[in-house]
Order: structure tokens, then sequence, then C-alpha cells
């Protein structure tokens, strides 16, 4: 989810992110990190993310869960879900128009 040209927003989150990833690095602990950015671009029509996902594997899967579990968490992964189940769609279609358009 990296991008090129980053915002000062994208910059920081980056920043942090580096800063996180040192400190999993140096700690004995099982920690994790998921982290996910995300701002409109500069025409307005699209956004521009960011994210990872950092540390111990079981304690990433616990954190999701608990996010999931939390009312706001799974109604934003709802619709996330149904939006990229959405332009899925869309690409599909728009590939099988441009199949028969080139027969």
């Amino acid at each position: 989810m990296e991008t090129k040209n980053n915002s000062e927003f994208l910059s920081k989150v980056n920043a942090f992110q580096e800063e996180a990833q040192e400190f999993i690095k140096k700690s004995d602990k099982r920690h994790a990190v998921i982290i996910i950015a995300s701002e409109p671009d500069e025409n307005g029509e699209g956004s521009r993310q960011t994210g990872s996902i950092m540390g111990n594997e079981e304690e990433a899967v616990y954190a999701l869960a608990g996010f999931m579990r939390q009312s706001q968490g799974r109604e934003l992964l709802k619709r996330a879900a149904a939006l990229s189940m959405a332009e899925s769609l869309i690409k599909s279609m728009l590939n099988v128009k441009k199949q028969e358009e080139e027969k």
C-alpha cells in the first residue's frame, strides 16, 4: 500500500511505521502494529493509502480480531469489503467489454 510523493500526513505515518518497526526489532516481547492510513488524492477523485502489518503474526491477528469485535470496526470492514467487491466487479465487466470490442 506504499505511495509515491507522500504528503506531509503520509510521510509522518511512514515515519511512525519505521519507529514502530525499530521498537519491535529491539523488543523481546510479542508486539504487533497494524497501520492503515488514507487521504484524498490531489484531484479529490480518489485516495492515497499507506499501511503495514508489523511484528508478531499471532498478536496482529488478535489486534485485528479485537478491531472487528468493535461495532465501528465491524461496520468499516463491511463497507470496505463491499467497496472492494464493487471495484472488482466493475473492472471485470470493463475487461469483458474490452475483450468483446477487440474481437
